[in-house]
């Protein structure tokens, strides 16, 4: 019990409630869909236990997902929002004109490899947010300044939002 305590002190610094709350919901998260998927799993004659590891591998990866960011330091995140940004603009006019259409919504783009499908607004929803922060951080001196604090944050709200 003491080496994963260890461990755990020594790699999931930050909030210790919030990661045990990370966990917790995971976990109900996983027996939530193995109850709900039973009658799916015999309509489509699988076995529900398939579901059950798909589920758990993802869960299992965006946990390790999260751990992975949250060993990243913070300022790493404010250069890559400029390029997620950018990169957000073209996958968003993309799915407009060539987007799948699911639950009555064409906002998906559908990745072939993996054969899942992928909305790009949620891309560019979190780029905008990281990449506004970085704006008013790098401008907080003279934020009065109209011309160059808030036209630049208007124009790329503007875009984005716009576009999605």
């Amino acid at each position: 019990m003491n080496r994963v305590k260890a461990w755990v002190d020594e790699n999931l610094k930050g909030d210790p409630v919030i990661w045990a709350v990370i966990f917790a919901l995971s976990l109900i998260s996983i027996l939530v869909v193995y109850s709900a998927t039973g009658t799916l799993a015999f309509k489509r004659m699988v076995n529900p236990e398939s579901y059950l590891i798909k589920h758990t591998l993802l869960v299992g990866l965006g946990v390790l997902a999260m751990w992975v960011a949250h060993k990243v330091d913070y300022r790493y995140y404010s250069k890559l929002s400029r390029f997620a940004l950018w990169l957000s603009v073209p996958l968003l006019i993309y799915t407009f004109t060539n987007g799948v259409s699911l639950n009555d919504a064409s906002r998906w783009i559908q990745l072939p490899v993996i054969n899942a499908s992928f909305q790009p607004s949620d891309l560019a929803s979190l780029a905008l947010i990281t990449s506004l922060a970085s704006m008013l951080s790098k401008r907080q001196q003279n934020i009065a300044d109209f011309k160059e604090s808030l036209i630049p944050i208007l124009i790329w709200c503007g875009v984005i939002c716009g576009l999605i």
